[in-house]
């Protein structure tokens, strides 16, 4: 079996969308102290689960058990004589019990979450403790009535089926033999009780009406044995499916932005595109060519890289994807697959993030200083899944892309760093605004009329 307690699989974002799904799972959920929030996958450990739910059940049918019980003995109390003190001294004895049984289930849940912190499996001996214990609280009632009534009035108080609460405790293990266990332990009790009655009166009778109860007692284990088992291969399954995804998520994560891994693996990018308004930046490393001369293949690669780590991390802080790697440059896009409320905003914090980032990166490193060259662009596109059913991308088009690219190539032409264009330049924000100057219209290639465009200044 895989490991549910491990803190990495996506186990919980199966049980999130049970709970999202399902209005016992949420109740269940409330009541176990977890609280169904958008982090609940990040802090989500599936046995950490169990053991509360597990505690607050033990809880809820022992009390609601012992008051039904506690409630026909003393009904049972008001025939006979000497009524109160019998009642203080059941109530005395009681307590007594409750505390010693919640006692235990403290002290089980702890050793519960010693072993998961521990990331150890707990031992089988903790578990069928726990069960003998559990499933032997109506013998205990039974045994705590007779002090003050006949054996056999107090054995006819508590019925055959106030064993199955205490027995749907252990499919919370999900072990077939765990649940056989627990009815094993029911039937085993009750007939001891009965072969300790037969001392003193006649049970032949009652023994046979109680032979078809305690079978049922029997089926009912190997019922919830088999539920346990089915819910474990559920569960089984599950992380299996959710593992899987994880990994392909990862795979898709390291090629392609997290928001369009999400969207591929969820199956929901279609071929086809929509239209849309998004900015797009162009990113280019000067005098790139002539540097890699002087380098190794394999250096060359780990230059790239040590200046793609700052840059893409700009861009995704930003709310941006990169596209696309251009060898010495990439294409950014902000606004698409995820909308952005102000996408040039965005887009020229990216640039401006980049440029400091450039600063300490080059007073880190020995040798020449490294130059990038950014053209930002904004308007209409069409975004979305192009290429065949084989082969698939997700990308934006349009004359805006291709006169991003443009505009970062002037940045050779008026030895700029960061130019943006008018569209771009007039959805900014004024404090933004202020740290650029407009340029000559320039002619760019593909165009029939000159363009306005913005240096930083």
């Amino acid at each position: 079996m895989k490991d549910i307690n491990n803190p990495h699989s996506n186990l919980s974002k199966v049980i999130e969308k049970m709970a999202a799904n399902s209005n016992l799972t949420k109740i269940l959920f409330k009541y176990s102290g977890w609280n169904l929030n958008p982090t609940l996958a990040t802090t989500w450990q599936g046995k950490d689960f169990v053991i509360a739910m597990r505690f607050r059940l033990v809880q809820l049918i022992a009390v609601v058990f012992l008051l039904l019980d506690s409630t026909f003995f003393f009904l049972e109390m008001r025939k006979t004589e000497n009524t109160n003190t019998n009642i203080t001294t059941y109530l005395l004895e009681l307590t007594t019990s409750i505390g010693v049984f919640f006692g235990y289930e403290i002290w089980y849940q702890r050793k519960r979450l010693m072993y998961q912190a521990r990331k150890e499996i707990e031992p089988k001996f903790y578990k069928v403790l726990t069960i003998t214990v559990e499933a032997t609280i109506p013998f205990i009632c039974i045994l705590i009535q007779s002090l003050h009534l006949q054996l056999g009035e107090a054995y006819n108080n508590v019925y055959l089926i106030e064993h199955i609460p205490f027995m749907l405790l252990s499919i919370l293990y999900l072990r077939f033999w765990l649940c056989f266990y627990a009815s094993l332990i029911a039937i085993l009790g009750r007939l001891l009780l009965l072969f300790i009655i037969s001392f003193f009166t006649e049970v032949d009778k009652q023994l046979l009406n109680e032979s078809w109860g305690l079978t049922e007692i029997l089926l009912s284990g190997f019922i919830m044995g088999t539920i346990a088992l089915l819910l474990r291969k559920m569960i089984e399954s599950a992380i299996a499916v959710a593992s899987e995804k994880t990994r392909l998520h990862d795979i898709f994560g390291r090629f392609v932005s997290k928001d369009v891994a999400d969207q591929i693996v969820s199956k929901d990018l279609k071929i086809g595109g929509d239209n849309v308004n998004a900015s797009v930046l162009f990113l280019d490393i000067r005098n790139f060519t002539h540097r890699s001369s002087t380098m190794t293949p394999e250096d060359a690669v780990a230059f790239l890289n040590q200046v793609f780590n700052f840059t893409v991390a700009e861009v995704e802080k930003s709310g941006g994807m990169v596209n696309k790697f251009l060898g010495d440059g990439f294409m950014a896009v902000f606004g698409a697959p995820l909308s952005l409320p102000n996408s040039c905003n965005a887009s020229v914090l990216c640039a401006i993030g980049i440029f400091e980032k450039l600063q300490l990166f080059n007073v880190s490193r020995l040798g020449e200083n490294v130059s990038l060259g950014i053209g930002i662009n904004y308007g209409p596109m069409v975004a979305g899944v192009m290429g065949t059913n084989t082969r698939k991308e997700y990308t934006v088009i349009g004359d805006i892309v291709n006169t991003a690219s443009r505009i970062e190539s002037l940045n050779k032409e008026f030895s700029t760093s960061l130019l943006i264009s008018q569209s771009v330049y007039d959805n900014l924000d004024a404090n933004l605004k202020d740290q650029f100057e407009s340029m000559p219209p320039t002619m760019v290639k593909g165009k029939d009329q000159p363009i306005s465009i913005y240096k930083k200044i």
